[in-house]
């Protein structure tokens, strides 16, 4: 079996990487190492039962961290999508699919599951485009969103559902339904006062300890033990994993909870996605190309006709409405989910479930290329929209015609809110562009010069009299969109003064090169009022305080933004250049005896101090040399200190 396990992470690692620079989603570059490993490829796999036994525990992973998502004010917030548009979404295409199998000559039972398999869309590709593109919170983007969420929920009575199905039986299935409907009620019940009266006091005890192993042992734990429990029950593992991570959400360890599990369920899901790959005979698609064509249209078209007529049904413009059937046209990593339940139970045959294996793997490598354009689509299929979004644009530059010498805010959220008082009080007119609707409704309403609009594109921006304006200013946290924003102003003109504020400082230099002239980091600009606050409570001069807070906003906050890390503020997708690290020299070191200036790696790092018999030395001379007892103090990237480091112990 480790000749299996070392085989397919070879091939993972390489997969993957190819597929991160081709920027295609990692869920395809499994699916073809598994294909590629398979015995209808190249045959590496020799033990593929123990891949896919460990890849079971991954399904409950992913169920466990999609519960911690299912957030219960979010579904109240989003109630007449979740459960309007949702519902109706996936009754539809699942009944769609029982009447074509039906018409096939399956059973009701297997048509259900293939239903089920085929109604889910990719949460993983419909978000990350749509992060990509900055249309999370436009109408067609809150309607994805919603129906994801449903889908979400759906899976737990499918996962239910269809081992019962698979079960031989001549008596009427209404008795095991309602038992099985009972168990999962009693497991939600069980898990939920358990994690009201002794999970939560019991999380919150453990992570008084600041232990990060027995945080991550204890979530571990309870993932797995509620997944036990509904397994106990008769039902899957995944079901209680699902409902532990609901209960989990609700506590104030939410995210932390969810950074612990990840890497765990990369891990797993990976193998999961590979034992599908395994089992996924590629010659179909040669030798029944009719049928998996069929299929695949199918999947993509119908589920998106269906979703577009509900939104249409549902109140949504007709162009917001295709946006969002494009959006969601695809088949799912769910799908893959059900399908391997619904073949372990035995109800749906492999050789049955190859060509839908097929139609959901194109259509999730065809999907992201419609949702790129699916706003040329959607104007193509429907002239009134795009007649709409000019109207918007219109309905901007006529509000904005006399306006001169104002502010571009570009997002109107609670940052943006505060600076907009602040620019009423002098007497400087501002505009605002915001997309999120009940912002601009309620902003609106209170005669806030507040407009519908994507500051992304520039002829919003030139609706918005930028040309005109004196200072443009990016308040979104989202690193992509305000970089975007950065980047399309810069294009319309470069001498336009420019303020972004970002929460990490970590973004500073990248936004600056996007364009920004000052860039505002809340983590340090919050930890610098804290300085004023703490000193003016000492009695230290107003002056003086000012004077050391311009000083350390000189060059871009460079003094301030070195600090001692930890090993949870280490961000692998975005890494800081400004830790700060203490050597302690030792008597056995090279670098004894030698200069500062003497290393090599002195032009890469930022000399913070050295500390010598008890006393600290600020900026110490470089011709200093280094004894026995030192503590060298340095700032800048960790691989250029480990770097540092070395040549100070070894000389190398």
């Amino acid at each position: 079996m480790l000749n299996d396990i070392l085989i397919i992470l070879i091939l993972s690692v390489m997969g993957i990487a190819v597929f991160k620079l081709i920027d295609v989603p990692a869920v395809l570059g499994y699916l073809v190492v598994g294909l590629l490993a398979s015995e209808n490829a190249f045959g590496l796999i020799h033990d593929s039962h123990a891949i896919e036994q460990i890849a079971e525990i991954g399904v409950v992973f992913l169920l466990f961290t999609i519960g911690l998502e299912v957030s219960i004010p979010r579904l109240i917030s989003m109630r007449k999508i979740v459960f309007g548009i949702g519902v109706a979404q996936v009754v539809i295409s699942t009944l769609s699919t029982v009447a074509v199998g039906l018409w096939l000559g399956l059973t009701w039972q297997v048509s259900f599951a293939l239903g089920g398999a085929l109604a889910m869309s990719s949460t993983a590709i419909v978000v990350k485009l749509l992060t990509e593109r900055y249309e999370l919170h436009l109408p067609h983007g809150n309607i994805s969103l919603g129906v994801l969420l449903f889908q979400d929920l759906a899976v737990v009575p499918f996962l239910v559902l269809i081992p019962i199905f698979a079960a031989p039986t001549s008596e009427s299935l209404l008795l095991p339904i309602s038992l099985a409907l009972a168990k999962g009620a009693f497991a939600f019940a069980v898990i939920f006062y358990a994690g009201q009266y002794l999970v939560r006091p019991a999380v919150r005890a453990v992570a008084a300890t600041h232990s990060h192993e027995l945080f991550t042992l204890f979530i571990l734990l309870i993932a797995l033990l509620a997944a036990w429990l509904t397994w106990q029950l008769g039902l899957s593992l995944a079901m209680g994993a699902f409902l532990a991570g609901i209960m989990l959400a609700e506590t104030e360890f939410q995210h932390h909870i969810e950074n612990e599990i990840r890497p765990f369920r990369d891990v797993l899901m990976g193998l999961f996605f590979i034992s599908v790959g395994s089992q996924f005979d590629w010659r179909i698609i040669i030798n029944e190309p009719l049928a998996v064509t069929i299929l695949t249209l199918g999947l993509i078209a119908g589920k998106g006709i269906a979703i577009a007529v509900i939104a249409k049904l549902a109140g949504f413009s007709r162009g917001v409405a295709i946006r969002a059937g494009i959006l969601l046209g695809q088949g799912s990593e769910f799908g893959f989910a059900l399908l391997a339940v619904a073949i372990a139970t035995g109800l749906v045959e492999l050789g049955l479930s190859q060509p839908i294996i097929a139609a959901i793997i194109l259509s999730m490598a065809i999907s992201p290329m419609l949702i790129q354009y699916n706003d040329i689509i959607a104007c193509r299929l429907d002239p009134d929209y795009r007649s709409s979004l000019n109207q918007v644009e219109t309905s901007i530059e006529e509000a904005c015609r006399d306006v001169t010498g104002h502010v571009i805010l570009c997002g109107f959220g609670r940052t943006s809110q505060n600076l907009a008082q602040f620019l009423r009080r002098v007497g400087i007119p501002f505009v605002a562009l915001e997309i999120d609707t009940d912002i601009v409704t309620e902003a609106r309403e209170a005669g806030e010069p507040v407009f519908y609009g994507d500051s992304s594109k520039p002829e919003i921006l030139q609706s918005a009299g930028f040309a005109r304006a004196r200072v443009l200013v990016i308040s979104f946290t989202e690193l992509k969109a305000s970089e975007h924003i950065a980047k399309t102003a810069r294009e319309l003109s470069k001498d336009i003064p420019m303020i972004i504020r970002t929460r990490d400082d970590r973004h500073l230099e990248h936004l600056l090169e996007c364009g920004a002239d000052e860039v505002i980091p809340d983590t340090v600009e919050s930890s610098m009022m804290l300085a004023r606050h703490t000193l003016t409570a000492l009695g230290e001069d107003a002056h003086s305080i000012d004077e050391m807070l311009d000083e350390a906003r000189e060059g871009h906050y460079a003094r301030v933004r070195a600090f001692f890390h930890s090993v949870d503020d280490v961000d692998l997708d975005t890494p800081d250049h400004h830790h700060m690290h203490s050597i302690d020299i030792l008597g056995t070191y090279a670098a004894v005896g030698r200069s500062i200036e003497s290393l090599k790696s002195l032009d890469k790092i930022n000399i913070i101090g050295l500390r010598r018999n008890g006393v600290t030395s600020n900026d110490p001379l470089i011709e200093v040399e280094f004894k026995s007892g030192d503590v060298f103090i340095i700032e800048g990237h960790p691989d250029d200190i480990q770097a540092t480091e070395i040549e100070i112990m070894s000389g190398l």
